[in-house]
């Protein structure tokens, strides 16, 4: 009898230890995906704060939503201006050092920033 009772409680407790678990790891994806979308808000923001003030007739920027984050904290981005896809830009922000530290751009620089990127 003392046998059916101790394999009666195992079975009671493992599936118990396995909805936590589970539950424990949905709570820690669902922030990871949070922070992930917090970091691509700021990207696209720090982009086009770069974008604007580096290149000339930048109306619109749009971003896809195919970005990339890298183990370093590092976040790569693309997407198009003004509306024209065949106008494309990628650029790889460092939340780090808060800067875009590669681009490419499918637009024309100002002058003064095309010897040296310009402050954003």
């Amino acid at each position: 009898m003392k046998k059916y009772i101790i394999i009666l409680i195992t079975l009671v407790i493992i599936p118990l230890g396995g909805i936590f678990m589970k539950e424990r790891h949905d709570k820690k994806t669902e922030a990871q995906e949070a922070k992930k979308e917090e970091l691509y808000s700021l990207a696209n923001k720090r982009m086009t704060d770069f974008i604007k003030t580096n290149y000339h007739d930048i109306e619109r920027i749009d971003y896809t939503n195919d970005y990339e984050v890298n183990p370093m904290g590092g976040i790569s981005i693309n997407g198009y201006l003004n509306g024209n896809k065949k106008k494309e830009l990628w650029g790889i922000y460092d939340k780090g050092n808060d800067k875009v530290i590669s681009f490419t751009v499918d637009a024309k620089e100002k002058p003064e920033c095309e010897d040296k990127v310009c402050e954003y």
